[in-house]
């Protein structure tokens, strides 16, 4: 039976296309079975191909491609609505749209991909090297329009091999998604008769291999500063999100984050961490809870801590403080990313006039909208502290975006997070990957202080130093990690890199599409 005809009829076609984009969404974290993403990309590969080839209209062509986004997105993204049931009363009418609206918004970037490939002049293995050129700077464009969500890019199912990861310091994240679709469009042209696209598509799995022997070099020889190791201590108290701002609980949470501060440690601890907003008090206008602090820290220490910070009863930041053990604030961070609907309502005023002023929420506790910081730096703190880098939550997932390029560069990246939002979804797995990948770009060990895990130390290559587990209540004391000697390729140029790759590919789409016409 020859099944291409059926495939071919709309319907049956887009439910193909949405399984093989749910299939994709498999070789994320945390089940990481990365033959699904190969298996998802070179089957809606043929079929777009097909389509292309039978002169499919452009609508169709799109729809190919959304149904195949709204399959990946709403497999690969279904924990967002876990958010919405910590509140269900309110918005409980919300979690349709946070599993299939949000998917449905983000599958359009996938749906326009496929259709400019529909206007790629050439056949062949050239049109399916503009594909994957075309495909990477459409992952780059959702992670930077509309505030951007570069959440699940192709690149991240690399993860399960921290040899290929490597080569991130190198190309970036993006870079790593380029190798995936050129891996998975491929596979036609391995098996294909045509003995010049066969050649370019084992090319590429020998660059796939070479990639992986450089990464396994970059592993078994570090390089990295010659610096006396700091102690630290990662707090992970692992409250609930429904009591977490209880008014009732807040004493009980801060008192739990004190005894967990006070283990008696093995390290002699010089910073300690707690999660975003850890603390539910002002702390710059509350002496008393400051005091507690310091009281139950070593002399000498210092505690990074998530809070809310109040210049006024109108400005509000969600911020990454630091206290010395006199219960002195030395320095703080302020959020610059804001999750939209999380952290401030966008479009306020158009909601307030069409629904009436104060009718729709964000999903935070309060109804006054964060300030946004002036965006990533490079934080000095006393003596023989090392310079960091603060990020607050999902800042995390923005590459080259992590630290200021034009200050000094720090010696370490601080990510506080409260992913108890989430529960036991995959989102907090997946956010963990993510942050595991900036420290490869940047060449700087990460630590990343979770509510309810997952909390870790990464040093410089991606390798995990300690871990708290998901919904664990505890604390893990390590030596921080130094930096690498030399700044990594990717975090000097950074996106001019990415650009680069787009445009070099398409070059080569082109030159490959000089053979076809030659042979025609």
């Amino acid at each position: 039976m020859d099944f291409l005809p059926l495939i071919h009829n709309p319907w049956p076609q887009r439910g193909v296309s949405f399984i093989l984009g749910a299939l994709g969404a498999l070789a994320f974290a945390p089940l990481c079975i990365f033959p699904a993403i190969i298996l998802a990309f070179s089957g809606i590969w043929f079929l777009l191909n097909y389509e292309i080839d039978q002169k499919a209209s452009s609508l169709k062509i799109f729809f190919l491609g959304w149904w195949f986004g709204l399959g990946h997105f709403t497999v690969g993204l279904y924990w967002i609505a876990h958010a919405l049931t910590v509140d269900l009363a309110t918005f409980w009418w919300l979690i349709p749209f946070a599993l299939f609206g949000v998917p449905s918004i983000l599958a359009i970037f996938i749906g326009t991909a496929f259709l400019l490939t529909r206007f790629w002049p050439y056949s062949g293995i050239s049109r399916a090297f503009a594909f994957a050129a075309i495909w990477v700077g459409f992952e780059w464009l959702r992670g930077h329009l509309f505030t951007g969500f570069p959440w699940n890019l192709a690149g991240y199912t690399w993860v399960f091999s921290s040899e290929m990861l490597q080569i991130s310091s190198l190309v970036g994240i993006y870079g790593l998604s380029l190798l995936v679709l050129l891996i998975a469009i491929s596979l036609e042209y391995l098996f294909g008769k045509d003995i010049y696209a066969r050649n370019i598509a084992l090319c590429i799995y020998f660059i796939i291999i070479l990639c992986w022997v450089w990464g396994k070099g970059r592993l078994d020889h570090p390089n990295v500063l010659d610096e006396t190791p700091l102690a630290i201590r990662v707090v992970q108290p692992s409250i609930p999100q429904t009591l977490k701002w209880s008014p009732a609980e807040r004493e009980a949470n801060f008192q739990a984050l004190l005894r967990l501060t006070k283990t008696p440690s093995t390290l002699p601890l010089k910073a300690i961490l707690w999660p975003e907003t850890a603390v539910p008090f002002f702390l710059e206008q509350d002496d008393f809870h400051r005091m507690l602090i310091a009281e139950s820290i070593p002399q000498g220490t210092l505690l990074f801590t998530g809070a809310l910070r109040r210049t006024s009863p109108e400005d509000f930041w969600n911020s990454l403080l630091v206290l010395d053990s006199q219960g002195g604030i030395v320095a703080f961070y302020d959020k610059s990313h804001l999750v939209p609907f999380g952290e401030y309502l966008p479009y306020r005023q158009i909601f307030d006039t069409l629904f009436g002023k104060g009718s729709i929420k964000k999903i935070t506790a309060g109804t006054v909208d964060f300030k946004s910081g002036p965006g990533p730096k490079s934080i000095t703190l006393p003596e023989e502290f090392p310079t960091f880098s603060g990020l607050v939550c999902y800042e995390v997932i923005f590459p080259g975006a992590v630290v200021n390029a034009s200050q000094v560069r720090p010696n370490w990246i601080i990510n506080v997070t409260n992913d108890a939002w989430y529960g036991h979804t995959s989102g907090p797995y997946q956010h963990l990957e993510i942050a595991r990948v900036r420290a490869i770009e940047e060449g700087i060990p990460l630590v990343r202080a979770a509510n309810s895990g997952i909390s870790a130390v990464f040093d410089a290559y991606g390798q995990m130093v300690g871990s708290l587990g998901l919904g664990k209540k505890g604390v893990l004391d390590v030596l921080l990690p130094a930096p690498i000697q030399f700044v990594p390729f990717y975090a000097q140029w950074g996106d001019k890199i990415t650009f680069a790759l787009i445009l070099g590919v398409l070059m080569l789409a082109w030159i490959f599409s000089l053979k076809s016409r030659k042979n025609e």
